[in-house]
């Protein structure tokens, strides 16, 4: 009876240090994508500036 007591919190202790070692890989992930989430997105916003500008400044041309 008592080794069966014992096992859930031996389990429980694998699982923490599974959980654990995820999410240190998540954050290490996370931090490794993040400028280039933020470099994609600033150069969409860029490019969709440029390129408003260029249509305005084709139709002011074409007037």
């Amino acid at each position: 009876m008592p080794h069966h007591r014992s096992m859930p919190r031996h389990r429980s202790v694998c699982v923490n240090s599974v959980v654990n070692s995820n999410m240190d890989n998540i954050v290490h992930v996370s931090s490794a994508i993040f400028p280039f989430i933020l470099l994609v997105r600033f150069s969409t916003i860029l490019s969709l500036k440029v390129m408003s500008v260029l249509l305005s400044d084709l139709s002011f041309i074409v007037k």
